[in-house]
Formats: C-alpha cells, structure tokens, sequence
C-alpha cells in the first residue's frame, strides 16, 4: 500500500471527500518521524476546530509503540522518517512475515498429520 495516493486509497476504500476539501497528503498506518497514522480528521474553515487546530486535515499520531501517548498534528507538522527508519521498518516487518510463514507451515503439517490419524 505505500505506493498508493490517498486518492487511490480513498477510491479503493470507498472515500469520498466534498470536493472543495483537498486530499489528505498521508494515510492511515503510514510511518512518519513523529510515529505512526492512525487517524485522519478534516476541520472545515469557521468550525470552533479549526480555529483551535487549524483547518485542514490533523492528524492523529501514535507516538509510541506501547499506544499510550497520541498526538494530533497539522499537515505542515508532519515529518517524513529518515531512509534508516525505513529500511529498519521494511527489515522489521520481512521478519513477521518469516515468522508468520513458519508457523503457518508447522500448523499446516499439524493439521495434515491429525487428519491421517
């Protein structure tokens, strides 16, 4: 999914913004220096939100990996992680995978050995 547009994501996931809003520049569960996405919240112009947060799209970040602390942060505050945080993030997530193929192979022989007894 990172090489989707929050446009495409937005026509794949059924998403339809009210055209005078402009597209959200990041998505849900996209990596950013300050932590992860995990919330997308639009505050229209002359809404009591926008005059405390601004308007346009906040974003609501995890900044840690327990979930305990958030932040909610303008568009403009948004940081992209490094290219290190990246390859660490890619070698992270191929090592759940691994992880995930092995058991599902052990459960798969598992499953194959109970059915002939």
């Amino acid at each position: 999914m990172p090489e989707d547009t929050p446009e495409i994501i937005a026509e794949k996931s059924c998403i339809r913004f009210p055209s005078h809003w402009s597209q959200p520049k990041y998505h849900f569960g996209q990596l950013v220096k300050q932590g992860r996405i995990i919330g997308i919240e639009y505050q229209s112009p002359g809404t009591r939100r926008a005059f405390d947060l601004g308007k346009g799209w906040i974003y609501a970040v995890l900044l840690d990996d327990q979930g305990y602390d958030t932040d909610q942060l303008k568009e403009s505050e948004i940081e992209l992680p490094s290219l290190e945080k990246l390859e660490n993030e890619i070698n992270y997530e191929k090592s759940l995978v691994e992880i995930h193929q092995n058991n599902k192979a052990v459960l798969t022989e598992q499953l194959e050995e109970s059915q002939h007894d």
